[in-house]
């Protein structure tokens, strides 16, 4: 049998590599992101999805979008929520368990129940499961839905009813 062979001094050792998930990313796509990696270990080497991610020597853009406050009634639980955020993932965020899979507005795991009709209060970008009468009875998707008022939600599917 020979010998393995020997690497040189320049040649670097065969090792799993880590791939940094960048700051830059909005939490949305890096939860995406961690999600599809999978495992604490991603999770732990992301860093914290809170954390800042704007740079410091950049403006601050937040003060021109508006933040509306999304009661959750079930959970007893207020999210404040800007215009260009999806409910889901601040939600979650504040402890509201909300069931979800697809996170892209198909599957219909995320949906949460509105007194009236969802379109005074919400938009849906990229809802395919929800048809127009279920959104305007009330239904929301909340993995694409952003609030355009201050409003209140139960979580709930409309195949329980």
């Amino acid at each position: 049998m020979s010998d393995p062979p020997r690497r040189t001094a320049d040649e670097p050792a065969a090792q799993n590599r880590m791939v940094a998930i960048p700051r830059e990313l909005p939490n949305e796509d890096r939860r995406r992101l961690l999600s599809a990696v999978g495992g604490v270990g991603a999770v732990v080497l992301a860093g914290c999805l809170d954390a800042e991610t704007e740079p410091e020597d950049e403006p601050d853009d937040d003060d021109d979008v508006a933040t509306y406050d999304v009661v959750f009634l079930d959970h007893d639980e207020t999210v404040s929520i800007t215009e260009d955020e999806v409910l889901l993932y601040p939600a979650l965020d504040a402890g509201v368990d909300i069931p979800y899979t697809c996170e892209v507005g198909t599957c219909g795991e995320c949906t949460a129940r509105y007194d009236g009709d969802a379109t005074e209060v919400i938009t849906h970008d990229g809802n395919e499961y929800l048809d127009d009468d279920q959104v305007e009875d009330g239904w929301v998707l909340t993995c694409v839905a952003s609030p355009e008022d201050d409003f209140e939600l139960e979580v709930a599917h409309p195949d329980d009813e």
